[in-house]
């Protein structure tokens, strides 16, 4: 998971959304077989990175919905969770991001 949620922040940092929606899809799938509990908040996280592509493609009502859906999933987003700091500098970025943007 930190492997992934590194190149998550990197991709966000570089503004390269679609590559972020894929880094994080591949954890995503691979936690969602599993029934691993994280599987919700990553596919929040995608949203999220999923909102600044839809953006950047002049489809702005499409990212204001998907904005919604990623904050609708930050309520799992617990101190408790693998590697919390890297998904709250993630969230972080995402926030910025929305500030300049949405």
């Amino acid at each position: 998971m930190k492997e992934t949620l590194e190149r998550f922040i990197k991709n966000l940092e570089d503004e390269d959304f679609s590559e972020a929606h894929e880094t994080m899809e591949q954890k995503w799938k691979e936690y969602k077989k599993q029934a691993n509990p994280l599987a919700k908040l990553l596919k929040g996280f995608i949203n999220g990175a999923t909102a600044f592509e839809l953006l950047n493609r002049g489809k702005s009502n499409g990212a204001k919905r998907l904005w919604v859906v990623y904050e609708k999933y930050l309520v799992l987003m617990v101190e408790d969770i693998e590697e919390h700091a890297l998904f709250k500098q993630a969230d972080e970025r995402l926030q910025k991001l929305r500030r300049a943007r949405l």
